[in-house]
């Protein structure tokens, strides 16, 4: 009898510690089996889903970076509302023809050639209309003649009337026409004209100049 109470402490400790045993047997066929998943395996892709929303929150602010090169005193403005700011333009020149002197209809200002091509060229004659409003005394039209080597080869015309005239300055109107040339150098003329019914012309004036192509 007092050899069995010696082996009954033995096998009370040996079935509290098989329990522990076995769950360490489990535990080491779980790491060497790769069929079988551990804890970190089953919550892999809450890590890795971690790492991707760090990813793109760094994107987001690189992003941001590149575009606050357009805000201005500190505002942010949505991407949606952005717009490329086109620079404005330059100023336009005055006009560069003198007044004083001049008499309105008259040959006060010489032609000039504004573009020139292999047969033909562009030219143009500023003629004072009015140095002022007080200067227009009633509707007429300015017809513009424009002649190569004494033929006639095209012309323009202009309707003036009180709602034309520049209030606060002079009103020059811009005989501009494409003449077409047969040589390499010559003379082109505009004849200018005054008409009151469009019909019957008084001539005004005539000017010429020189072409090279």
């Amino acid at each position: 009898m007092k050899r069995s109470y010696n082996i009954l402490p033995c096998m009370i400790a040996a079935a509290l510690m098989s329990p522990l045993a076995l769950a360490d047997e489990e535990v080491l066929i779980a790491d060497d089996d790769p069929s079988v998943s551990s804890y970190e395996d089953e919550f892999d892709f809450l890590v890795e889903g971690e790492r991707n929303a760090e990813k793109l929150a760094d994107k987001q602010g690189e992003a941001d970076e590149d575009f606050a090169m357009w805000e201005e005193d500190g505002e942010v403005e949505d991407f949606g509302e952005f717009q490329l700011r086109v620079p404005d333009p330059d100023p336009a020149l005055p006009l560069p023809y003198s007044v004083v002197g001049k008499k309105p209809l008259g040959n006060n200002y010489g032609a000039s050639l504004i573009f020139t091509d292999r047969d033909s060229v562009v030219a143009e004659l500023p003629v004072l209309v009015a140095r002022n409003p007080s200067d227009f005394k009633a509707d007429f039209w300015v017809i513009g003649e424009l002649h190569v080597n004494g033929t006639k080869v095209a012309e323009t015309r202009q309707w003036v009337t009180s709602a034309s005239l520049a209030q606060a300055g002079p009103t020059v109107a811009f005989l501009k026409m494409l003449a077409p040339v047969q040589s390499k150098q010559g003379e082109i003329e505009f004849k200018v004209f005054k008409s009151v019914d469009g019909e019957a012309k008084e001539a005004l004036f005539s000017n010429a100049v020189p072409y090279h192509l």
